[in-house]
């Protein structure tokens, strides 16, 4: 018995390491889709497109439709990527969200949800700090 309860116990721990990795993500939840393209804008003024294939820590991405951050009162909260225009004036702390409706926030960093999976033009894979970005643009049709 002792031994078929450790087995459980096993087992339990271990499903979380299956569940955090990437490949086993959805790119789609409730209606909101991954892989929007976006033009990125580094400190230095240098722009380039991008994939935006999720977010995460620098160990693995967390979820590939929506950022996890808090508001000025530090609630939780979960802001759907696709219902982002852009991310602007991030610094170590927090950035301002434009939301596709015109709204404005600026919402602090969960840790977990400050590194942006991309992909290149050419595919390559990269991890992007979010403070370490001047901007972050999405692209409607994808130009």
């Amino acid at each position: 018995m002792k031994t078929l309860r450790i087995g459980w116990i096993a087992i339990v721990l271990m499903i979380p390491a299956f569940r955090s990795g990437a490949a086993s993500l959805p790119s789609q939840v409730d209606g909101h889709r991954s892989g929007l393209t976006a033009r990125v804008t580094a400190v230095d003024g240098t722009s380039r497109p991008i994939k935006l294939e999720g977010v995460g820590c620098t160990e693995s991405m967390c979820s590939r439709v929506f950022i996890r951050s808090k508001s000025a009162t530090g609630a939780p909260l979960q802001t759907w990527l696709d219902s982002v225009a852009s991310i602007k004036d991030a610094t170590a702390t927090d950035a301002l969200f434009v939301m596709k409706d015109g709204s404005e926030r600026r919402l602090a960093m969960v840790p977990d949800f400050r590194v942006l999976y991309v992909s290149s033009s050419n595919g390559q894979a990269e991890k992007l700090d979010l403070a370490k970005i001047r901007s972050l643009k999405f692209l409607s049709n994808g130009n």
